[in-house]
């Protein structure tokens, strides 16, 4: 093979070394979350916010970080270990991608 051409060895390398590194800083952030989770129950100060859908789907995106971010680690090294190593590192955004879904309610209709 030429040096241009990248080699599945290649793309093995990187997404074992990406889904490492991205997970590992997941499992840091998990912990975080709880306090996190723990306040968010403050975004139901306002007695309408319980009836204003960007507030709900916020907070439930908030609530299913911990569960999105296991089950997207354990559905990464799955596709890893069939050989689908750009998908494998597209999951990983998946735990992210859920909150800043969540969050953009809030920030187009929120006040």
């Amino acid at each position: 093979m030429t040096a241009g051409h990248d080699t599945p060895f290649q793309g093995r390398r990187f997404a074992f070394i990406a889904n490492i590194v991205i997970q590992s800083l997941y499992m840091l952030t998990i912990p975080l979350w709880y306090i996190v989770s723990m306040f968010s129950v403050m975004l139901f100060d306002d007695p309408n916010a319980e009836r204003f859908p960007p507030v709900l789907i916020f907070y439930y995106s908030l609530q299913s970080y911990p569960y999105v971010t296991v089950i997207m680690i354990a559905v990464s090294w799955l596709l890893y270990r069939k050989r689908y190593y750009r998908r494998a590192v597209l999951m990983n955004i998946a735990p992210v991608a859920i909150v800043v879904t969540g969050l953009l309610p809030m920030l187009i209709w929120g006040e």
